[in-house]
């Protein structure tokens, strides 16, 4: 299972399997983006 977290920094993270395999550090605007890519997609207009 893949699971994705953003923690304050903000700093994306990507979790396989209960082990961190990627960190990623953002900036605010593309935190922001990538916020509303996802609320997009959820409302299924992606």
């Amino acid at each position: 299972m893949i699971l994705v977290t953003i923690r304050p920094g903000p700093v994306l993270h990507v979790w396989r399997d209960g082990q961190e395999v990627a960190q990623v550090t953002l900036t605010i605007p593309a935190a922001l983006t990538l916020l509303a890519d996802l609320a997009q997609a959820v409302r299924g207009r992606a």
